[in-house]
Protein backbone atom coordinates (compact mmCIF):
# COMPACT_ATOMS: atom_id res chain seq x y z
CA UNK A 1 0.00 0.00 0.00
CA UNK A 2 1.14 3.39 -1.04
CA UNK A 3 2.22 5.68 1.77
CA UNK A 4 -0.15 8.24 3.38
CA UNK A 5 -2.71 6.35 1.82
CA UNK A 6 -5.65 4.77 3.98
CA UNK A 7 -8.04 2.04 2.31
CA UNK A 8 -11.70 1.42 3.41
CA UNK A 9 -11.59 -2.34 3.46
CA UNK A 10 -15.49 -2.70 4.76
CA UNK A 11 -18.53 -1.06 4.85
CA UNK A 12 -21.55 -2.14 6.95
CA UNK A 13 -24.87 -0.27 6.34
CA UNK A 14 -27.28 -0.53 9.53
CA UNK A 15 -25.22 -3.41 11.28
CA UNK A 16 -26.50 -5.86 8.10
CA UNK A 17 -25.89 -5.42 4.30
CA UNK A 18 -22.01 -5.48 3.55
CA UNK A 19 -21.25 -2.76 0.89
CA UNK A 20 -18.08 -3.19 -1.69
CA UNK A 21 -18.62 0.64 -2.07
CA UNK A 22 -19.73 3.88 -0.83
CA UNK A 23 -21.72 4.16 -4.40
CA UNK A 24 -23.72 1.13 -2.74
CA UNK A 25 -23.74 1.88 0.62
CA UNK A 26 -25.23 4.80 0.19
CA UNK A 27 -27.91 3.38 -2.38
CA UNK A 28 -28.69 0.60 0.33
CA UNK A 29 -29.09 3.52 2.82
CA UNK A 30 -31.34 5.39 0.78
CA UNK A 31 -33.26 2.13 0.35
CA UNK A 32 -34.17 1.36 3.94
CA UNK A 33 -35.58 4.95 4.53
CA UNK A 34 -35.05 3.96 7.96
CA UNK A 35 -32.85 5.72 10.85
CA UNK A 36 -29.41 4.00 10.44
CA UNK A 37 -25.84 3.54 10.17
CA UNK A 38 -22.92 3.40 8.40
CA UNK A 39 -20.06 1.64 9.59
CA UNK A 40 -16.45 1.73 8.09
CA UNK A 41 -13.21 -0.37 8.59
CA UNK A 42 -10.09 1.89 7.59
CA UNK A 43 -6.57 0.18 7.00
CA UNK A 44 -4.04 2.30 7.70
CA UNK A 45 -0.42 2.82 5.80
CA UNK A 46 1.01 1.27 8.48
CA UNK A 47 -1.31 -1.73 8.52
CA UNK A 48 -3.30 -1.03 11.18
CA UNK A 49 -7.36 -1.08 11.15
CA UNK A 50 -9.21 1.50 12.73
CA UNK A 51 -12.92 1.63 12.88
CA UNK A 52 -15.29 4.33 12.35
CA UNK A 53 -19.58 4.61 12.48
CA UNK A 54 -21.90 7.18 11.81
CA UNK A 55 -25.65 7.09 12.80
CA UNK A 56 -28.69 9.21 12.69
CA UNK A 57 -30.53 9.97 15.68
CA UNK A 58 -33.21 11.82 16.25
CA UNK A 59 -32.04 15.69 16.05
CA UNK A 60 -28.35 15.20 14.61
CA UNK A 61 -25.86 12.62 13.13
CA UNK A 62 -23.29 11.35 15.50
CA UNK A 63 -20.07 9.80 15.04
CA UNK A 64 -18.07 7.25 17.31
CA UNK A 65 -14.95 4.64 16.88
CA UNK A 66 -11.49 4.33 17.20
CA UNK A 67 -10.01 7.36 16.19
CA UNK A 68 -7.69 9.60 18.08
CA UNK A 69 -10.32 12.07 19.29
CA UNK A 70 -13.46 10.34 18.74
CA UNK A 71 -15.69 9.02 21.33
CA UNK A 72 -15.59 5.24 21.38
CA UNK A 73 -18.75 2.49 20.64
CA UNK A 74 -18.49 2.44 24.96
CA UNK A 75 -18.31 6.25 25.34
CA UNK A 76 -21.41 6.95 23.07
CA UNK A 77 -23.38 4.11 24.78
CA UNK A 78 -22.32 5.44 27.84
CA UNK A 79 -24.00 9.11 27.03
CA UNK A 80 -26.96 7.66 25.76
CA UNK A 81 -27.23 5.92 29.45
CA UNK A 82 -26.63 9.37 31.11
CA UNK A 83 -29.46 11.06 28.64
CA UNK A 84 -31.77 8.79 29.70
CA UNK A 85 -32.05 6.88 25.48
CA UNK A 86 -31.13 3.82 26.68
Amino acid sequence: MPKGKAIVTEIQVNGLYGAKSLEEACKIFMRLGCRTKIHFVIKLPDGEERHITIRDEDTETVAYGDFKGLPSMLDYAQALKDEGSL
